[in-house]
């Protein structure tokens, strides 16, 4: 089975490394997991996930979608 067309092209985005707030949300996930924090942390565990993973997305420079 084929891909459509708007499925089969490449992004225009693309992400860079883990950033400081990715690493606090892991670390408040580690630490609801070990039982170290109270579980209510949970919701801001997953407000700084989604916060450091949207600023990790950057659109590729024009160099970048050089297709070969």
């Amino acid at each position: 089975m084929k891909l459509p067309e708007y499925l089969n092209k490449e992004s225009t985005h693309k992400t860079n490394t883990l950033n400081t707030m990715t690493l606090t949300g892991l670390s408040l996930l580690w630490g609801t997991m070990l039982g170290l924090i109270n579980p209510y942390w949970n919701i801001a565990t997953v407000l700084i996930l989604l916060a450091g993973y949207g600023s990790e997305i950057k659109k590729r420079d024009e160099q970048d979608n050089v297709k070969l």
